[in-house]
């Protein structure tokens, strides 16, 4: 196996912030792939004449992330393990974890192409878009789905490269993905006018594409013969060792799912105030994906190096780690809000030549200034606590921070429209932050106080 433990989180490293950089920097890079897909789309489509295409975009998008979003637990829960194994300097469980990983992820991703049809029906019934842009959303969907096992064979093998802080190869499969997507979908949307099933053609080979140079990074990292010979292993399958995989991964799905139906109430209640403000919406959403760019990546450097701390039952290193990636991320989000107030109108630009849509984006621009501060503790707590894979606190803070947010649904938005939605959101986020903030010191107590063999299946 070619994975190499790194030295010492504390005396031993003389530059912990060059070894956060080391990690966040080609994280962030990497990250920029993910949220480019839709990105992208929607600059190609935005380019269209119809804004019905741009609220159609947004719709298709938004009900293919909720279904892979919901197996985010993959990415999460490999990269929480595989550190804890890598800082164990365990090789071998490191292997059955990636392993079972997969063989998860392809497992899920089977079930989605069988069920296709009642999700896709559910998530229509759930946003309720007006006819046209559902008949355009549905086109997408139906092609695009078909990545599904690509897409989570992908994302599991970037956990495990997280994990053991080779994200310089998770960035190479990342921008396979991104320069793929953005080629194609130019080309097969504005060149050739395919429209929306020229986005979701161009998104669903990039996804193949990606995988493939995945599966081909993991095997010579991990070692193919390895990987053989776990999988011959009769004790790799019994359904026991699967069941605590699964039980560390089950609250961060829940986690994920009360999240995705955090953005099925923003949708929803999008649709509800108009085609105008649904497309003006999803040009808005683009400030906090761009923001997740950044902050992710640092949350990134927590999780790899939180699971190290916690793999070798050291408390010094975990506090280390936690606040000076801590102090990274609010640096980071200062100046997301500084560029967002300088360069906010020219972003809404970028996005959209419809001048109704750009004038209505501005209006709204003072919530995405402040956004990214109000976000960064949910970010940052998230990576301290998958590193340390105490997700049941994950869990629920996210509901009773979902709970919140819905009832600021009911009374804002009647009263103030779109303002009302975006203020609703500033709540969840900020409450995310602070409830996994108050769970801290019990991660600190209770994670180090366990004893290193007892971490991960």
């Amino acid at each position: 196996m070619g994975i190499v433990v790194s030295a010492s989180l504390t005396a031993r490293d003389p530059h912990p912030n060059r070894r956060i950089w080391r990690i966040a920097a080609p994280a962030i890079a990497a990250n920029i792939s993910g949220p480019l897909v839709g990105v992208v789309d929607t600059w190609a489509l935005g380019h269209l004449p119809d804004p019905a295409y741009l609220a159609a975009i947004a719709v298709g998008a938004f009900i293919f992330h909720f279904v892979y979003w919901s197996f985010g637990f993959l990415r999460m829960g490999t990269t929480g393990l595989v550190a804890q194994a890598h800082g164990a300097g365990d090789e071998a469980r490191l292997l059955r974890i990636v392993l079972r990983s997969v063989v998860l992820g392809l497992g899920f991703a089977g079930a989605v192409l069988v069920l296709q049809t009642p999700i896709l029906h559910g998530l229509f019934a759930l946003l309720n878009p007006e006819a046209m842009e559902a008949e355009l959303a549905l086109r997408y969907c139906l092609i695009r789905i078909w990545a599904a096992p690509a897409i989570l064979l992908r994302v599991t093998v970037i956990g495990y490269l997280v994990g053991i802080q080779r994200t310089r190869l998770a960035l190479l499969i990342e921008l396979m993905l991104n320069l793929g997507n953005a080629a194609l979908t130019v080309y097969l949307v504005n060149v050739l006018g395919f429209g929306m099933e020229g986005a979701a053609v161009a998104s669903l080979a990039a996804e193949v594409v990606a995988a493939a140079l995945a599966v081909f990074v993991a095997m010579r990292l991990l070692g193919g013969p390895a990987l053989l010979l776990a999988a011959k292993d009769r004790a790799f399958w019994h359904l026991s060792a699967f069941a605590k995989l699964m039980s560390v991964n089950g609250f961060i799905f829940m986690r994920t799912l009360f999240l995705l139906l955090a953005f099925a109430l923003l949708w929803r209640n999008s649709a509800a105030l108009g085609s105008t403000v649904l497309s003006t919406n999803q040009v808005l959403i683009q400030f906090l994906m761009l923001t997740s760019f950044g902050l992710d990546g640092i949350a990134y450097a927590a999780e790899a190096l939180v699971g190290m701390a916690v793999g070798r039952h050291d408390q010094a290193a975990l506090r280390q780690m936690v606040r000076l990636t801590t102090l990274w991320a609010l640096a980071l989000a200062v100046l997301y809000s500084v560029i967002f107030w300088i360069a906010g109108e020219a972003i809404i630009r970028s996005f959209t030549d419809i001048a109704q849509i750009r004038a209505l984006a501005m209006g709204f621009l003072h919530w995405l200034i402040v956004m990214p501060v109000i976000a960064v503790w949910s970010y940052q707590f998230d990576g301290i606590f998958i590193g340390a894979t105490k997700t049941a606190a994950m869990m629920w803070t996210m509901i009773l921070a979902f709970a919140v947010y819905a009832v600021a649904l009911l009374v804002l938005v009647p009263r103030f429209g779109n303002h009302g939605l975006w203020g609703a959101m500033m709540i969840f986020l900020a409450l995310r932050g602070l409830g996994l903030a108050l769970c801290y010191p019990w991660l600190v107590r209770n994670r180090i106080g366990e004893a290193p063999g007892k971490i991960g299946p």
